[in-house]
């Protein structure tokens, strides 16, 4: 009996430790976005994230979030096109800066988890900035409005 019992303990805290190597991810999670109906590409950024054995910092700061967004191409939207971000794990905080061309970022406002695409046409980069407890993470996007 005492035998089934340790093979049954260590049978538990190998499944136990399995679990976690395989739910342990080494980077934040990437956002899904979309605008409506159309998958919009993502490039991360710099992040720091504690997994469940290792810490990992990323660094992209030679790379400003303009070129960082230059991964892939601009989807096009509508003017006042609502884009939804989603991620799988919900962060803590999240904010969104856009920026239009080379000019400076403005803050933009998210509700319900969208934001919506300036109404102006043109070539906008979007950069977001989301935390959680684990650690924090940078992405960018790019849309070009038409």
């Amino acid at each position: 009996m005492k035998k089934f019992f340790a093979i049954l303990m260590i049978a538990g805290l190998c499944s136990l430790g399995a679990y976690f190597f395989a739910t342990a991810s080494s980077k934040p999670p990437v956002p899904d976005i979309s605008a409506s109906g159309q998958k919009i590409p993502v490039a991360q950024g710099s992040y720091c994230w504690k997994a469940f054995i290792t810490s990992k910092c990323v660094d992209w700061a030679y790379a400003p979030p303009a070129k960082v967004g230059d991964v892939h191409e601009p989807v096009e939207v509508a003017p006042h096109s609502k884009i939804a971000i989603h991620f799988e794990k919900e962060p803590v905080s999240l904010s969104v800066k856009r920026r239009m061309n080379e000019g400076k970022e403005i803050n933009v406002k998210m509700i319900g988890k969208k934001i919506t695409a300036p109404s102006e046409s043109g070539m906008y980069v979007y950069h977001l900035m989301a935390s959680w407890k684990q650690g924090d993470g940078s992405y960018v996007f790019r849309i070009k409005v038409k």
